[in-house]
């Protein structure tokens, strides 16, 4: 009897050594990008800014959801004329050049790095300091949408002022009271996630195109969508961002109320035909909940979509603006 105990607990110890290594190693930056512009940074959160053309009077502000990064939204706007402001996921690479990187001194965010409330302090400076636009549209993808959310309920009186009028598209979201596809959204497979995600995540990262195509949230596919879903293991800087990330999905769905919906004057929900990522039910249920106190907001159900709907169908989140 105690050789198998002893075996055990040597093998318990190996996995936990394992999880360990994925949990703390810092990853190395794998894919990149062009962008035409300046590129700011402000503790471990990058931002890419580009100027608005012919005069153009809006600003646009986007936020990627979990393991994406600014890249998501590149091709969607490419042919934008508004300034555009990318916000990076903290502790996640920086998918441009950082040689000539610009040292924000922004006051010091009073929450932890990885959740919800630290990106939103972020975006809500820059809408504050960077935005030059009349006009003010945040762009929020799943866990982004939960971040713009938040950055309303941390900000308010910049979302509703008369002189620049600030709207939200919330593309697929984490929404309050809502919750993410399968068991994960219950306590203890939320908490078995945790614990196995960077050992899950550390296996993945040198995935063949083949086995990710064949996945679920892969359909529909195209080149780009393709192209840009091969480095979601790869983006964060380390796995313990990401389990940082779950963890504050997790809490601030549960704990959110549905009066975050008020702080925007004119919200766009779009979902997909189907979610492989979210619970699509309790995203409408929660969105409706949310029109029953806030009439300016709007709910577009698109066919043939998924998650991920910028890539899938960017017509539809270009005949928001």
């Amino acid at each position: 009897m105690w050789p198998f105990f002893l075996t055990l607990l040597v093998l318990v110890l190996a996995l936990h050594a394992y999880r360990q290594y994925w949990f703390k190693r810092d990853l190395p930056q794998i894919y990149s990008a062009e962008f035409q512009g300046e590129l700011l940074k402000v503790g471990a959160t990058y931002i890419a800014r580009s100027p608005a053309k012919n005069d153009c009077q809006r600003t646009i502000i986007c936020f990627p959801g979990f393991l994406e990064d600014m890249r998501y939204f590149q091709s969607v706007y490419k042919e934008e004329e508004a300034e555009l402001i990318y916000v990076n996921n903290a502790n996640y690479h920086c998918p441009f050049s950082t040689d000539n990187v610009v040292e924000l001194q922004w006051p010091e965010n009073p929450y932890g790095v990885g959740s919800i409330e630290h990106d939103a302090f972020y975006v809500g400076l820059a809408l504050e300091r960077l935005a030059n636009g009349q006009e003010v549209c945040l762009h929020g993808h799943s866990r982004g949408g939960a971040v713009v959310l938040e950055t309303g309920r941390q900000y308010p009186m910049l979302m509703k002022q008369k002189i620049r009028p600030v709207k939200a598209i919330l593309e697929t979201p984490v929404l309050p009271q809502a919750r993410v596809k399968g068991k994960a959204s219950e306590p203890i497979p939320h908490k078995i996630a945790c614990y196995l995600l960077p050992i899950f995540f550390g296996l993945k990262r040198n995935w063949k195109k083949e086995r990710l195509v064949s996945l679920p949230m892969m359909r529909p596919t195209n080149e780009l969508k393709t192209e840009l879903l091969m480095s979601i293991f790869c983006t964060a800087r380390n796995y313990s961002a990401c389990v940082s990330n779950v963890k504050s999905i997790y809490a601030w769905q549960r704990n959110m109320d549905y009066d975050v919906y008020e702080n925007y004057p004119s919200l766009t929900l779009i979902i997909g035909e189907r979610d492989d990522s979210l619970d699509r039910p309790s995203m409408l249920a929660s969105a409706e909940k949310g029109q029953a106190i806030n009439s300016g907001l709007t709910i577009i159900k698109t066919t043939g979509t998924n998650h991920f709907i910028s890539l899938e169908q960017p017509e539809a989140i270009r005949a928001l603006h």
